[in-house]
């Protein structure tokens, strides 16, 4: 640990020691110099943090344990840390800006039913309306942990934010925490203060954009071809929707995504296991015991997948990135009540940012229902004429393109189909027919039986397909 002159550094690393906690006992190794201490209870917390403000002027990083009855006082050097470019957080700052404009312009783009992507409008209400929101949300929640590490005289750094691809335009944000967490306190505090800056952000968000849905306009139509996106709103997010009256099936607006996006950020690090904000607080509140707490969170993860595979993404990097969180330098000193106050009441806010579900993906639906109104089955004189009216309902989610056409239908018979509101004159054997999303239609077949026919029964199929989809409806025919 120490430099070329060993001696000199015990020495000095032991008179500093020596100022807070009286020492009985010095152990020197290679890497470490441990001093067994006699500490004042009630100062340990304050006396410690003394310490380490004035070992880390001199490279130097403590820890104090307890075990077997005896107080420990360990000592590393502190590795050299690099030089900070803040060229790469503001760089960042652009990029994530620009990339979540362009999310925000597709959504305002879809929201408003703009058929041109690549518009001055449409930039500026992108921008207004989703990217603003967002980065002030996530940016706010990384500034909340900065302030905090401040106070606690911890070394971080600015925020960094990535950029991604719609239809978020960002990871998120994070910063990197320069100096080991000197207590379970600022465990504790440092973790919380990002979800609860954030949340603060995050509610007059939604409440706005719940105003501006409000005020916008009605989802109709179908999810179109390529299928569509639906989110699961939050429990909180629920109950801020009842200050904000509207009517039904309202089209998100924008601002309103940016703040479900906030709340899914805030629950995700919540989540109490590793390095995430929540693995943070529940290492601070519950000590080494934490790990249970975070090997239950990481099993969660890996069940809800079976309901968003995102979970299971985000379940490995949880696991690869380490389940167990550090133990800060000072891992004995109890908890202020505010501090357990604030880290259990932080927690709890998990229950109702966190949705099992958060995305669900709807896949086009091509189904549709045929049936022959007045019954499928009718009796006939030979030469006569047989007329069956079928109704075909729309049940699926997009408009349907269905093709009908007559089988099994005699040589010597004539028959043909068409839309009851036209003309027969338009009657045809193979018919296209577009229906609507959740319209219908009535289509009229007609058989003409030829003379000389006597006491058959035949059965004509009206065929019906879809994409994927084939339906028959059995027209049965006595003649007699």
């Amino acid at each position: 640990m120490l430099a070329n002159d060993i001696t000199a550094d015990v020495e000095l690393v032991r008179s500093m020691v020596a100022r807070y906690f009286p020492i009985y006992d010095v152990k020197v190794s290679y890497e470490s110099v441990k001093m067994l201490v006699r500490p004042d209870e009630t100062m340990l917390e304050s006396n410690f943090e003394s310490l380490r403000q004035d070992m880390k002027a001199k490279g130097f990083v403590p820890f104090i344990s307890y075990s077997g009855g005896e107080h420990a006082v360990t000592v590393l050097r502190l590795p050299q840390g690099k030089k900070r470019n803040l060229w790469i957080n503001r760089a960042l700052l652009v990029i994530t800006f620009m990339t979540t404009t362009l999310a925000g312009m597709l959504l305002w783009s879809d929201y408003s039913g703009s058929q041109e992507l690549l518009t001055v409008d449409n930039f500026l209400n992108g921008a207004v309306f989703f990217a603003i929101p967002l980065m002030a949300i996530l940016g706010i929640h990384e500034l909340s942990h900065y302030v905090m590490s401040k106070r606690h005289k911890v070394d971080a750094s600015l925020p960094y934010f990535i950029p991604s691809i719609p239809p978020f335009g960002t990871f998120g944000a994070f910063i990197s925490m320069r100096d080991p967490m000197p207590s379970r306190r600022a465990l504790v505090e440092i973790g919380i203060a990002g979800p609860l800056g954030g949340l603060a952000v995050t509610i007059p968000v939604a409440l706005i954009g719940l105003f501006l849905t409000a005020n916008g306009h009605a989802v109709e139509g179908s999810i179109g071809q390529a299928g569509a996106m639906y989110i699961v709103i939050q429990p909180l997010y629920q109950l801020l929707s009842l200050l904000v009256p509207m009517s039904e099936n309202m089209a998100l607006h924008p601002t309103a995504f940016a703040a479900w996006v906030g709340f899914l950020v805030t629950a995700i690090n919540l989540l109490p296991v590793g390095q995430l904000d929540g693995g943070h607080v529940a290492r601070g509140l519950l000590g080494d015991k934490a790990k249970y707490l975070g090997y239950v969170t990481f099993m969660a993860l890996v069940l809800v997948a079976m309901l968003y595979d995102g979970w299971f993404l985000f379940a490995l990097l949880v696991f690869f990135l380490g389940l167990n969180h550090p133990a800060p330098l000072n891992d004995i000193s109890k908890l202020p009540k505010r501090t357990l106050v604030v880290g259990t009441a932080g927690l709890l806010l998990l229950t109702v940012t966190f949705v099992p579900q958060p995305i669900i993906v709807v896949t086009p639906d091509y189904s549709f229902e045929m049936t022959a109104l007045g019954g499928n089955n009718t009796t006939v004189a030979a030469g006569g004429m047989v007329v069956f009216q079928v109704f075909i309902n729309n049940t699926g989610n997009v408009d349907n393109e269905l093709r009908l056409t007559l089988e099994d239908v005699p040589g010597n018979w004539s028959a043909s189909l068409f839309l009851s509101n036209s003309s027969a004159v338009d009657a045809t054997n193979v018919l296209d027919l577009s229906l609507g999303y959740e319209t219908n239609a009535t289509v009229t077949v007609q058989v003409q039986l030829p003379g000389g026919v006597s006491e058959i029964t035949r059965d004509i199929s009206l065929v019906a397909e879809a994409t994927g989809l084939d339906k028959v409806q059995v027209l049965t025919i006595n003649v007699v």
